[in-house]
């Protein structure tokens, strides 16, 4: 398996994507502010939702990036004999299962970010408190969109490093198996000391 740049580029485009789209969500979240209509009760308005489709979009990308790379390496699960043992494939092992370890961590997040940025809370009753409001209105945190974009830049680090380590690790020829006979001192043309043919 040769290092295609094709495939390098597009994922660590699609990877990129979602990371920057992952940042917009964060930037673009709903934000509430209390409005008070009615006494005992808390009325919340919030700013256009434009987060959860940056979410969602991000969660797309990022299967797609990593799905393709996936699919480039087969998943070590076919052709693991044409690479040789070492410490590049035990890398290319390791890091690909944290590739897919902080893929899903990201979209988890991603996932709960959008969910919860889509929540509306109005009507909510006012416990009582009058310079804390906002509390009651739902609204998602920034560090829940952050830490999905984190572990999106991690997922498209550790697919590259481990598509490059694979395929530095992969057996390029054994041309060995093409001379394995002319060698061997019982077949083909090697020497033989006073041995006849069997009759």
């Amino acid at each position: 398996m040769a290092v295609s740049w094709l495939v390098v580029t597009l994922t660590i485009l699609f990877d990129i994507t979602a990371f920057g789209l992952a940042l917009g969500a964060m930037a673009r979240r709903s934000q509430a502010s209390a409005v008070s209509s009615a006494p005992g009760y808390l009325t919340c308005s919030y700013t256009r939702d434009v987060s959860t489709g940056l979410s969602a979009a991000a969660c797309i990308f990022l299967i797609i990036g990593q799905v393709l790379i996936s699919v480039v390496t087969k998943c070590l699960c076919c052709g693991a004999s044409s690479y040789r043992p070492g410490a590049g494939r035990i890398c290319a092992i390791i890091l690909f299962v944290f590739s897919w370890i902080s893929f899903a961590i990201a979209e988890i997040f991603l996932i709960a970010g959008a969910s919860e940025n889509s929540l509306r809370t109005s009507g909510q009753v006012d416990m009582g408190t009058t310079t804390d409001n906002l509390i009651y209105c739902r609204q998602v945190r920034k560090s829940v969109f952050a830490v999905g974009a984190a572990f999106t830049f991690l997922t498209m680090l550790c697919s590259i490093i481990y598509y490059f380590l694979l395929a530095k690790s992969e057996v390029k020829g054994q041309p060995w198996q093409q001379n394995s006979y002319q060698d061997d001192p019982y077949i083909g043309n090697a020497p033989t000391v006073g041995m006849t043919a069997y009759n």
